[in-house]
């Protein structure tokens, strides 16, 4: 289960750690638990005497308002809540449309405001008691600096798979600026975001009311249509809900359906106590006090249909309370600063693009993102073919190297805007063949290079001049201190390995110390075979098996003997394509700094077996394999003194070799991936031989 971050603004500047499991909608009670007790016992005091002194302000405004324990007198909308949808996507499915949030908004306006049609189906215990919350959400008309807008921000990243909280925020605010949580309902779309179905924060000083302070939510469980369902649609309710201050039903924990949550409580009087449902039994009665309310929307049942009176209140209070800013979102102020009220006129003109780094021949689609209303479409392309369109949504297709604009005007028929993006498209140069052999020797920077960088929340990785394994050049990237969490890319351009008929391995050097033992930070190599459109995990390096020699103060590399070479074999034949690329991914943890050199890509055919070059003098020290046992790959490290050929293999108990890998093992260390998915469990043999040495240990596979 990965965890996910979210940095608190409270003063002391402390972390406030909340993560989901798949199998529920959220994780908050019990990651709370876990930074209560990161609290040194003064901060623990000061956090439970504003919780206490909250609380009692929800129940002085709840007694000050009996009439919302009832159903009686007209009903009228008393809470307009401005929202904002992030979409963080690589030009995959979890770019959602336009039309899919604002399906999402009218489920969760029918849901607040009792005009769901399943509203009349709730069990007849609970009929009198089905609440009409009175709060509508409407999509934001205006940005935070009083532009036009349709309330839906678009940012182009990797991070939409793998980014924790915080990087979500960060790079939303880093093209699209603050969009600060007191004035507007803040919602991170993303194709994965922890394990979790969605998440988010109760009110709370010590949570603040920025940016973060919204909730996080699976591209698939917003709304009904496109990459939704009818049975995902409620979960944006769900985690409205929390964002209002309610708990689960049965009380604060994410355990349903355990027995001691009979003796827990929500704190709201209409809801029974129960255990928690993660299916819809209609007759539960679980604590002695009648009927479960497994209709409610608080709980897990997939059911979900009605809010209770006693909800309704605490969701008033909540908003009428200063904590965590959400009194702020609905005043007359807010209203008319977002721009929610005001009529759908055209004003805007906008699009993206599926892929903004594309091979040459690719094919390119735009979508349209005006706002509001337009009726007719203007776009050019230079170099692209067709080099203009009227269509909303073109296709293009782009033949030559370069970088190239995108223009679009929309109109409604009245009123029409034009919007440019310069530097939009890069169609990269043609694939190089092989052997692929990147030293960074004939580079001043990465920007003069065939490489990438994306530093979507770290440093950044910047040629270094004057340290390398071969030569005096590497890939340095400054991760010393670097907070958890930042994540920086390194990508190549593409490479040809369709002329490649037995093997090929991908081998590099990196250097790396940490900055203490408990630092856990993340190398993965992914591949593409579609030129960048997708990406697979192929090698994942964390914590100690990346690096388990500790440097107190910002590091680099002395001797080659600081340098580890890296050697993967598990680029199968589906990525043997003329547009392969690869990636090398960082994930921060207050650790030190990285280097990358080297980066070799070779056929393995018998033709060019390593094994035919030899040097004397081979000695083999350090041999381990791991992890042990193995499920999906092992894990092989050696050390020799020379450059030479090495030979890996895995023998069954028979003798007989089921896996072996020729590679050039380099000075120093050496890691060599063995990829054991396909191998039947059991006990085997790994052999290492080199020029005069042999070595065997024993590796079981699950």
């Amino acid at each position: 289960m990965k965890k996910i971050l979210f940095t608190l603004s409270a003063a002391i500047g402390l972390t406030f750690s909340v993560s989901a499991q798949e199998a529920y909608p959220c994780h908050t009670d019990e990651k709370h638990q876990e930074f209560l007790e990161s609290l040194t016992p003064a901060e623990r005091q000061a956090y439970e005497a504003d919780r206490i002194a909250y609380q009692q302000q929800l129940q002085n405004f709840i007694q000050a308002h009996p009439e919302l324990a009832t159903n009686s007198g007209a009903r009228a909308v008393q809470y307009t809540i401005p929202v904002v949808f992030h979409i963080i996507h690589a030009g995959g499915p979890e770019n959602i449309s336009d039309a899919q949030i604002e399906d999402c908004i009218r489920i969760m306006n029918d849901d607040y405001q009792k005009l769901n049609a399943d509203a009349a189906n709730v069990q007849s215990e609970f009929l009198p008691i089905v609440a009409d919350a009175e709060i509508e959400f409407k999509l934001a008309k205006r940005d935070p600096n009083g532009n036009c807008h349709n309330g839906i921000t678009r940012t182009y990243s990797t991070l939409t798979y793998g980014g924790s909280g915080n990087d979500r925020v960060s790079v939303v605010q880093n093209e699209h600026g603050n969009w600060p949580g007191d004035e507007y309902l803040n919602v991170f779309v993303a194709g994965d975001i922890g394990g979790a179905a969605g998440y988010t924060f109760r009110p709370s000083n010590w949570v603040g009311s920025g940016m973060g302070n919204g909730i996080h939510v699976l591209h698939n469980y917003v709304g009904s249509i496109g990459t939704s369902s009818v049975g995902t649609s409620r979960t944006m309710t769900h985690e409205a809900g929390h964002w209002f201050d309610l708990p689960h039903t049965w009380g604060n924990s994410n355990n349903p359906g355990v027995s001691t949550n009979c003796n827990e409580d929500d704190g709201i009087n209409d809801t029974p106590n129960t255990i928690g449902w993660t299916s819809c039994n209609l007759q539960g009665a679980t604590c002695n006090s009648g009927k479960d309310n497994v209709e409610n929307y608080m709980e897990y049942s997939y059911c979900s249909k009605m809010f209770t009176l006693g909800q309704k209140a605490r969701m008033h209070a909540a908003l009428n309370s200063s904590v965590g800013g959400r009194s702020n979102l609905h005043t007359t102020q807010n209203l008319n600063n977002t721009g929610v009220n005001e009529p759908e006129t055209m004003c805007k003109a906008n699009f993206g693009a599926d892929q903004l780094v594309v091979c040459p021949g690719q094919a390119v689609t735009f979508t349209d993102y005006s706002y509001h209303g337009p009726t007719g479409w203007q776009w050019t392309f230079p170099g692209g073919m067709p080099s203009a369109s009227t269509d909303q949504n073109p296709t293009i297709v782009y033949n030559t190297p370069g970088v190239y604009e995108v223009t679009l005007t929309a109109t409604d028929g009245t009123i029409s805007d034009s919007e440019t993006k310069t530097a939009y498209i890069r169609v990269l140069d043609e694939s190089v063949v092989l052997p692929f052999v990147e030293g960074f020797e004939s580079y001043s920077s990465l920007s003069s290079s065939p490489w990438f960088v994306e530093n979507p929340s770290g440093n950044g990785f910047i040629m270094e001049n004057n340290i390398g394994h071969t030569g005096t050049k590497s890939v340095r990237l400054n991760n010393f201190g670097q907070p958890a969490g930042n994540v920086d890319n390194l990508i190549s351009s593409p490479v040809d390995l369709s002329s490649i008929t037995s093997e090929v391995t991908l081998s590099f050097r990196y250097a790396y110390r940490n900055r203490s033992s408990a630092n856990e930070e993340w190398l993965r190599v992914f591949i593409s075979n579609d030129c960048g459109a997708n990406w697979a995990q192929r090698k994942t390096l964390k914590g100690a098996n990346l690096g388990d020699i500790t440097a107190t103060s910002s590091w680099q590399p002395s001797s080659q003997d600081d340098w580890t070479t890296v050697h993967m074999s598990n680029v199968t034949s589906s990525y043997w394509t003329d547009n392969f690329r690869v990636r090398f991914e960082f994930e921060a943890d207050g650790g030190n700094n990285f280097f990358l050199d080297d980066i070799n890509i070779y056929s393995g055919s018998s033709a060019n077996d390593p094994l035919s070059v030899y040097e004397e003098g081979a000695e083999l020290t350090g041999f381990e394999v791991y992890p042990n046992p193995a499920t999906d790959e092992a894990n092989v490290v050696f050390h020799v003194k020379s450059l030479q050929a090495a030979k890996v293999e895995v023998l069954n108990a028979m003798g007989q070799v089921v896996n072996v890998m020729n590679i050039m093992a380099e000075t120093g260390r050496n890691l060599v991936m063995l990829d054991t998915e396909g191998i039947q469990s059991g006990i085997y043999l790994v052999r290492v031989t080199t020029n005069g040495s042999q070595q065997v240990k024993r590796l079981v596979i699950r």
